[in-house]
């Protein structure tokens, strides 16, 4: 059911706890739409809503200069003639939605927003800054057509204070939240990002378990609300152990590389092979003996018997380790290993990780088919609900690939009130910028 009471219809294959739920899609890179792709994939039914005039950065240019380094991006490495559909990073994150694209800054585009803003449950943007304000879709504005809307906003340093009004990727907000404190190698005064801006993800995680707490009250006393989610905020609270430390002693933890402060020996191990690796970490006493009895060196357990002695000889231990990994397969390594009770794993790239057997034995893999970049395989759930089974029934949306669709579908509109929408200019599934190319070239 949705917040106006009625329901939408479902896709093929869609399923999963969620499916009653309508959730309106304004946000733009990763964030957000990491957000709503949890929540689609547990079944609800997602309308991104995309305009022609401002791609998601994601996409990718409409026009890629021709010596761009983001080729490998594309399906098969191939922008094709509708670069904006190919992308890899958009079409990953933006699975299972319905694309509606039209100008909302018309007064026929606003209105359609906001039917769809009236039998949606929850909405989300993360323009910052008040710029979805300005536009004319704050919560108070939404508010007068669905008084139980959960309304969510997550731009990077939230809805108040000096900063509220900054801007803001994944790369600066990780670094504001604290997380370089904890990346780089002992001996080094350069900070060092992580490899992916983690920034992002984690709000994206943070928003829906929110979102999910918002639906709670809602079911219990009837009432929406708005959410003030601060990407920043969301990101300090994964380095807590950090913060607390400070608080504590004044000091920062300092950079430690691949080790563990509560783990020792913990690392990375160069194996057998083009850049294979093994890492492990020991926790306890038990895994130490195991540790010492894979790799055939006994000795050590004398040497190093405690954590405090094994951390305060990191290093020989350390040699000890890449002496044996040296000579090892990574896959072998980490198969003696685990049978001895270590934790341990091969440092996967991505061509392990779309190979590897187990996951393959999961179906982790599942392969869908898009419009323009054709079959491919998406990451699958990291969940299995033994009732609830969730799905990856449909690939991201070409641009406005489903306007019509959802028009028609969902809010009822007859065929002729669709065409005298596109007819006006409201709905559109070409860039403008490629409008306009067309338009000076004496194209259709």
């Amino acid at each position: 059911m949705t917040a106006s009471g009625g329901s939408v219809p479902l896709r093929p294959g869609q399923r999963g706890p969620l499916t009653d739920l309508v959730v309106l899609d304004c946000s733009m890179v990763w964030a957000g739409p990491y957000c709503t792709k949890l929540l689609g994939d547990l079944g609800a039914t997602i309308i991104k809503v995309e305009a022609n005039r401002q791609l998601d950065s994601i996409r990718g240019p409409a026009i890629p200069p021709p010596s761009s380094s983001a080729i490998s991006l594309y399906a098969n490495n191939d922008p094709g003639d509708d670069p904006w559909n190919r992308n890899g990073y958009f079409n990953k994150y933006n699975r299972n939605k319905l694309g509606v694209c039209m100008n909302i800054l018309m007064p026929e585009g606003r209105a359609v927003f906001m039917e769809l803003a009236a039998i949606a449950d929850v909405v989300v943007e993360n323009f910052g800054g008040g710029v979805f304000e300005r536009m004319g879709f704050g919560y108070d504005v939404l508010r007068d057509v669905n008084e139980d809307l959960i309304f969510v906003s997550m731009p990077p340093s939230g809805n108040g204070g000096p900063e509220a009004k900054y801007v803001g990727y994944g790369v600066a907000i990780e670094q504001l939240g604290g997380i370089v404190a904890r990346t780089g190698y002992r001996g080094d005064d350069t900070p060092m990002k992580t490899g992916i801006n983690y920034g992002d993800p984690i709000a994206g995680m943070h928003t829906a378990g929110y979102i999910m707490t918002a639906l709670l009250h809602r079911r219990k006393t009837g009432r929406g609300q708005y959410i003030d989610l601060s990407q920043r905020e969301a990101t300090i609270n994964w380095i807590g152990e950090s913060v607390i430390g400070y608080q504590m002693t004044g000091h920062d933890p300092g950079w430690i590389g691949n080790r563990d402060e509560y783990m020792a020996p913990s690392g990375v191990y160069r194996c057998i092979g083009d850049d294979a690796w093994i890492a492990l970490a020991i926790g306890t006493d038990a895994e130490w003996r195991g540790l010492c009895t894979a790799i055939a060196r006994d000795d050590l357990l004398t040497d190093y018997p405690t954590y405090e002695r094994r951390a305060l000889h990191h290093d020989a231990i350390d040699a000890a380790i890449s002496a044996w990994a040296a000579q090892q397969d990574a896959d072998h390594a980490m198969t003696i290993l685990q049978q001895h009770g270590v934790a341990a794993g091969v440092c996967s790239d991505n061509r392990r990780v779309v190979h590897d057997p187990h996951l393959a034995a999961r179906g982790f893999w599942p392969e869908v088919q898009h419009s323009s970049a054709g079959p491919h395989i998406l990451a699958g759930e990291a969940w299995q609900y033994s009732r609830t089974q969730a799905a990856i029934y449909a690939a991201a949306p070409a641009l406005g690939e489903h306007t019509d669709y959802v028009l028609r579908e969902i809010l009822g509109k007859s065929a002729e009130a669709i065409e005298r929408l596109h007819e006006a200019g409201v709905l559109e599934n070409t860039p403008e910028s490629i409008l306009q190319q067309r338009s000076q070239l004496g194209t259709a």
